[in-house]
């Protein structure tokens, strides 16, 4: 039997942007998945996959800490001797993509999102996607921004395909009546607490709307990247101009109460915020971005915003606030529609098979 190594930082992108395509690869290979250990890991070895349990320090900047990985992923590879290697996110992409090019080890890269970065920084990180990604069998894109960069620095000699993000489950992501017409609208934010998400121009956004609109709601979902935004929230919270509802393991519920989503984020590969509020009928008010701008129809099934705008952002929101109670629904509606046709994840997993049988035939 064929061995195929999945390589993420996370147990969590495996179990909710994966699970799909794990489980169908596990009828015909060996699956072997290499992350550092979480709870949702026990989801895929009770059905029979195995695990390798591997430390990655995915935002450190640590050089010696990055060639330790190196090493680790070499010794791991060298052991184990996959047939393919699936790389996910920027350290296990470019690092194990490194290895595997050294071994000769078929492996495909699914990078979602390149590193914003500037100066003598962007030319070291153009080198290492040069290094990483040069021999890679499959290139997966999430956006065609992402595409046109890493094509033009790899001469466009690897072989690509254009994908949907990861996709949306829309049979778990199932399309939910909106909410009751009432006096309240909520907007969720769901992001890390981090300035690259947006977190300032939406805090700004919501401090302004409040004084117009008692009767909005902005809910705050997501984890601290920086201790900086803390005592931040916890006095926004104080002022009822936030409400911060921590890390939730299921979004759906949150989701249900919501009238839309606001995602102010700098960059994405592509983002599951939009996807999963989408198929769930919640219309979704973005940064027009790469990553963001392919999952939202302007004025059709949300609203389109400038990066780092304020102005912008909250010239959306008023708009979004404006319309009629059957017109934010019927934007869910449309929202709905867009994710079946584009962005359900069985073309994600369809696609992934295709180069798989390619490559291991």
């Amino acid at each position: 039997m064929k061995k195929i190594m999945l390589i993420s930082p996370k147990d969590n992108n495996f179990y909710n942007f994966r699970s799909e395509l794990i489980l169908k690869l596990n009828e015909d290979y060996e699956v072997v998945l290499v992350c550092p250990y979480g709870k949702k890991i026990d989801y895929f070895t009770d059905r029979g996959c195995r695990f390798i349990d591997l430390s990655i320090d995915r935002r450190g900047k640590n050089i010696f800490n990055d060639l330790i990985l190196i090493n680790e992923y070499k010794k791991l590879i060298k052991e184990e001797q996959p047939d393919i290697v699936l790389t996910y996110t920027a350290k296990p992409s470019i690092y194990a993509g490194y290895v595997c090019g050294r071994l000769k080890v078929p492996y495909i890269v699914n990078n979602a999102g390149l590193i914003e970065t500037k100066g003598i920084f962007d030319v070291f990180m153009k080198l290492l996607y040069k290094i990483g990604w040069s021999h890679a069998s499959c290139m997966m894109y999430q956006n065609t921004y992402e595409r046109d960069v890493v094509n033009k620095l790899l001469k466009n000699k690897v072989h690509y395909k254009d994908i949907p993000g990861s996709g949306v489950n829309i049979n778990q992501f199932k399309y939910t009546k909106y909410p009751e017409k009432n006096d309240v609208i909520i907007f969720n934010y769901v992001a890390r607490i981090v300035k690259i998400k947006g977190i300032d121009e939406f805090l700004e956004c919501a401090k302004q709307i409040k004084k117009k609109h008692n009767n909005v709601v902005f809910r705050i979902f997501g984890d601290f990247d920086d201790d900086y935004y803390r005592e931040i929230l916890k006095n926004l919270e104080k002022e009822n101009v936030v409400e911060y509802c921590g890390v939730q393991m299921d979004m759906k519920p949150y989701i249900e109460q919501c009238h839309a989503v606001i995602h102010p984020s700098y960059y994405e590969g592509m983002t599951n915020v939009v996807l999963e509020h989408s198929a769930m009928g919640r219309p979704c008010l973005g940064s027009n971005i790469p990553g963001v701008r392919e999952g939202i129809e302007d004025g059709i099934t949300g609203y389109l915003f400038e990066p780092k705008d304020v102005n912008s952002m909250i010239d959306c929101v008023e708009k979004f606030i404006n319309l009629s109670y059957e017109k934010k629904e019927n934007m869910g509606k449309k929202a709905r529609i867009k994710m079946e046709n584009e962005f359900d994840r069985n073309i994600v997993t369809d696609i992934y098979i295709e180069e798989l049988n390619k490559i291991l035939r």
